[in-house]
């Protein structure tokens, strides 16, 4: 009776872009359209269609607009379907997916298939994916597995727990210094754990750090930058382009100078990062090749140029971090942690497990007035829940 039932159900092309990609079963599809409620003119609009399998939660958005568009085929890799878009990095396209086996949210990144066609990089990469796969840290979003499907390769992480800061600077703006001081000393964290581990992150900057509502920083493709183009590779074909600006707007001045990343450059990386939190601008406004240019010349200014009333102390270990001699700056990323130790509750150190800090004049004096940082962390919460 079943399979009578299909055979009444009606062909047109939305419903076999459904039937092909795979996301439906044909007793999911019969039982959604032959339900009462289900009239003759949704079945013949593809948008009412549409709409109707979303609230049947059936598909997603996503879905729904890519068969809508003709698309049939890549919402399944292996066991992970594809759910929505998250964004596009320079590492690849990232997907929300569900682990079809343990019906867990998980995060799908699918490489770019010119760099993955190369051998030698497709190599050294996944070496050091699996390296990564290793490193278990409240800090930094776990990778989980990696593939290849018709194709198609992936590396499958653990989702953000909340937006990445880009997105907060975007949406509320730069948040309070003493929220800044913690999120950066948390990733600094993070970062003093895969140096021991012998991995270098290659491109911190906010849009790789995640901030859930309990204010616990992440940060994300931690492994998965050895699939990174220089930079400054193809530079007179990119130098014009606003994404080539963004993309160098957190790089060490050495690696334009042809040095492999190391400890030293994620640090300066941080600090740049740090000012941007802390100011919500570029620390070097202006086209790509100025951005070059400024870069090589002096390291990123003082934050509170820009934002007057930011306490000296972070000034000091901004300017420090983000020096343009990497001698100038902090010689790890636990020193990072150490200088910040003023701005976060005993509670939150010990939680780090770097001990008390090296020395008296490894960390600047503690403001005479605490910074007010909660009001971050309620903004966070509201961000979060319209989060995608």
């Amino acid at each position: 009776m079943g399979t009578q039932t299909h055979l009444r159900l009606p062909r047109t092309p939305f419903l076999d872009a459904v039937r092909r990609s795979g996301l439906l079963t044909p007793d999911d599809l019969v039982a959604v359209l032959t339900a009462d409620t289900v009239d003759e003119a949704t079945l013949a609009d593809p948008i009412r269609l549409a709409s109707l399998l979303i609230r049947k939660k059936l598909l997603t958005k996503f879905q729904a607009m890519q068969l809508l568009n003709g698309k049939t085929q890549g919402f399944r890799l292996d066991h992970y379907k594809i759910l929505d878009g998250v964004r596009q990095d320079r590492v690849g396209i990232v997907f929300l997916a569900e682990d079809t086996r343990s019906r867990r949210p998980v995060w799908v990144k699918v490489l770019p298939t010119d760099r993955v066609s190369d051998n030698t990089i497709l190599q050294a990469f996944t070496k050091e994916v699996r390296s990564a796969a290793r490193v278990s840290h409240a800090h930094v979003a776990r990778v989980l597995d990696m593939g290849a499907c018709r194709g198609t390769h992936y590396v499958v992480t653990e989702p953000a727990p909340g937006p990445t800061m880009d997105r907060v600077l975007a949406v509320q703006g730069p948040p309070s210094p003493h929220a800044c001081a913690r999120i950066v000393a948390q990733v600094a964290v993070a970062l003093r754990f895969a140096h021991q581990q012998g991995l270098y992150h290659r491109d911190v900057k906010p849009g790789n750090i995640a901030v859930g509502a309990d204010g616990r920083a992440k940060l994300l493709d931690l492994g998965l930058t050895h699939m990174l183009e220089s930079p400054w590779a193809k530079v007179t074909r990119r130098i014009s382009t606003k994404e080539y600006a963004e993309e160098i707007d957190h790089i060490a001045p050495e690696q334009a100078w042809g040095c492999e990343p190391d400890a030293m450059s994620d640090v300066y990386s941080l600090g740049s990062t740090f000012y941007t939190l802390l100011t919500g601008e570029s620390p070097f406004p202006g086209t790509a090749a100025e951005k070059m240019q400024q870069r090589q010349l002096r390291g990123v200014a003082a934050p509170s140029k820009v934002r007057p009333g930011l306490p000296r102390e972070l000034d000091a270990v901004v300017l420090k971090m983000a020096a343009k001699d990497p001698h100038e700056r902090y010689q790890s990323a636990a020193e990072v942690a150490v200088a910040l130790h003023p701005w976060l509750p005993l509670a939150d150190w010990a939680a780090l497990g770097l001990g008390q800090p090296e020395s008296p004049k490894a960390a600047p004096a503690k403001p005479a007035s605490k910074p007010e940082g909660t009001g971050i962390w309620k903004a966070l919460t509201g961000l979060f829940k319209r989060a995608k």
